[in-house]
C-alpha cells in the first residue's frame, strides 16, 4: 500500500474528488420537490443485518410518499459488509437521505454511513471516526485491527466514491482509516466532514428545509418541509435482530450452543441437540448469518423436531424447542421490498403477512395442545387391566375374618368382605390384596 503525507492522503488515495451528490445550495433549478413532512428512522447499537433490513425498508417507505429520510445514528459501529450495502442503498436512494448523530457516536460503521448520506449533520457532543476495521472473535469477545490493504483499501474507495463525491473533506475520511481519527461535532464541521450542527430533530428539519440535492441519476430536488414529521418504527424481524446482535448476546448464544451440541452428542440426547442447535443459530444471526437462510433452516427443524416430538416418547422439550424455532422462523420472514416495489398493492400484502403471522401462532398454539395432552397421557399411570370396579357374584357366604369365592367375568377369585354377603349375592370388587380380592354387596338397581 502506497504511503501519502497527511497533505495529500485525499488525493492519493480519492485523485480528484469530485462532488456529484448531496447539497447544492438554496438557488437554482431543480425537478421535483420533496416533503411536505419527513420519514425518520433511528439506528441504535450494532449495526447488522437488522439495520439494512430497516434502512431498505424507510428508505422504499420514503421514496413511495416523497419523503426525505432521516437516519439517526448511536452506534459504536458494526459489520462493514452491511455498512457497505447501506451506503450503496443510500447513494441509490430517489429521495435525500440525511445522517444524523444523536445522544453520543456513530463511530466505525457509523461513520461510514454518515458520510455517505446527502446531508451529514450532528448534535453538539457527539463524536464520528475510528473507522479501521477489526476482527472479532464472538465466543473470547477479543478485537483485534486489521492492517490487510485488501480489506483497508476497498473501505478507503467506498469512501471516495460515497462520501467525498459528496463533498466531504476526503483527507480527513481516509484519515479515519489509517488514523482512526475522532472528531466532535464542530471540528467536524469545520473540517468539512458535515453539514450542519443541529441540537436537535426540529433544529435538524427547519436547518435543511429549502435545499436542493443532487440526487444519484442527476436528479435534483428540493426540500419543502413544513416541520413535521413520522417515525418508522422497527418490524418483528428487525427487533430480534438487533437484539440478537449484540456481541455479548450473540457469543453467550454461540458458546452455549455449542458446548451443548458437544456434550448432547456425546450422551445421545435429542432434546439437548435441538435446544444447542437453536442457540448456534441464534449466535450466527447476532454474527451475520444472512436472516433469510436463517429462517428457512429455522422453520425446517422446527417442523422437523414437531414431527419427532408428536412420534416419540419425551417430556416435551424437543416440540416446545420445534415450536420456538417455528415462530422465530416466520418472524424472520423477509419483507423487504423490491427496488422497484411490489408488484401487488401494499393492502394486499399487509393482509398476507396477518395471515401468515396467524397461521403461524395458530398451529404453535395447536401442536402445544397437542403436546399438552400427550404429556398429561404420559403422566398417567400405565395399566393392562383393573378388577377394581368389577361386577360379580358370591359363590359361598362371605362374613368378615371368613373368606369365600367369587365369579368375575368367568374367573373364580377367593374374597373378603367387611361385611355380610351371602351365597348368590351380586358383589362389586373394591381392591385387590395379594391372591385376594376385597368385595362389598353391589347396590341394586
Amino acid at each position: 500500500m502506497v504511503v501519502y503525507s497527511s497533505e495529500d492522503l485525499g488525493s492519493g488515495y480519492c485523485g480528484v474528488a469530485e462532488k456529484r451528490y448531496g447539497i447544492v445550495g438554496r438557488e437554482g433549478s431543480y425537478d421535483r420537490v420533496v416533503g411536505p413532512k419527513a420519514l425518520v428512522i433511528r439506528i441504535e447499537g450494532v449495526i447488522s443485518s437488522w439495520s439494512k433490513q430497516y434502512l431498505i425498508r424507510a428508505i422504499r417507505e420514503a421514496e413511495s410518499r416523497n419523503y426525505p429520510l432521516i437516519v439517526e445514528l448511536n452506534t459504536p459501529g458494526g459489520l462493514a459488509d452491511v455498512a457497505t450495502d447501506m451506503v450503496s442503498e443510500i447513494t441509490r436512494s430517489k429521495v435525500p437521505v440525511i445522517g444524523y448523530v444523536v445522544d453520543k457516536w456513530a463511530e466505525s460503521a457509523g461513520t461510514l454511513i454518515l458520510v455517505s448520506t446527502h446531508i451529514a449533520a450532528m448534535q453538539p457532543g457527539t463524536i464520528i471516526g475510528s473507522l479501521q476495521p477489526v476482527t472479532y472473535d464472538p465466543t473470547t469477545g477479543r478485537y483485534a485491527p486489521v492492517n490487510e490493504s485488501k480489506i483497508i483499501n476497498p473501505i478507503i474507495q467506498t469512501l471516495c466514491e460515497h462520501g467525498a463525491s459528496k463533498g466531504r473533506n476526503a483527507t480527513a475520511l481516509v484519515r479515519f482509516v489509517l488514523y482512526n481519527d475522532n472528531y466532535g461535532a464542530y471540528d467536524a464541521r469545520r473540517y468539512n466532514v458535515v453539514d450542519i450542527i443541529a441540537p436537535s430533530r426540529e433544529d435538524l428539519i427547519r436547518g435543511v428545509n429549502g435545499f436542493i440535492v443532487a440526487l444519484y441519476g442527476d436528479e435534483r430536488v428540493k426540500l419543502e418541509l413544513d416541520g413535521s414529521y413520522e417515525f418508522l418504527s422497527l418490524s418483528p424481524s428487525e427487533r430480534v435482530l438487533s437484539v440478537l446482535s449484540d456481541p455479548l448476546i450473540s457469543g453467550v448464544l454461540l458458546s452455549v450452543g455449542v458446548l451443548a451440541l458437544i456434550f448432547s452428542i456425546a450422551s445421545a440426547n435429542l432434546p439437548g441437540i435441538a435446544l444447542g442447535l437453536l442457540f448456534v443459530i441464534l449466535g450466527l444471526l447476532g454474527s451475520g448469518l444472512n436472516p433469510n437462510i436463517a429462517s428457512i433452516i429455522l422453520i425446517a427443524l422446527g417442523a422437523l423436531l414437531v414431527f419427532i416430538e408428536l412420534n416419540t416418547p419425551g417430556f416435551g422439550i424437543i416440540g416446545g424447542t420445534g415450536i420456538l424455532m417455528l415462530v422465530i422462523g416466520v418472524v424472520l420472514l423477509p419483507a423487504i421490498p423490491g427496488p422497484d416495489g411490489f408488484s401487488i398493492s401494499g393492502e394486499y400484502l399487509n393482509q398476507i403477512i396477518i395471515y401468515i403471522y396467524a397461521l403461524g401462532i395458530g398451529a404453535g398454539a395447536t401442536t402445544a395442545f397437542l403436546v399438552y395432552k400427550i404429556l398429561q397421557v404420559r403422566k398417567v399411570k400405565p395399566y393392562i387391566w383393573r378388577l377394581e370396579g368389577k361386577i360379580g357374584e358370591a359363590l359361598e357366604d362371605i362374613e368378615p375374618g371368613k373368606p369365600g369365592y367369587v365369579i368375575v367375568e368367568g374367573e373364580y377369585w377367593k374374597a373378603i368382605s367387611d361385611e355380610e354377603v351371602k351365597r348368590g349375592d351380586r358383589v362389586v370388587v373394591v381392591g385387590k390384596e395379594d391372591y385376594m380380592v376385597r368385595v362389598k354387596k353391589a347396590q341394586k338397581t
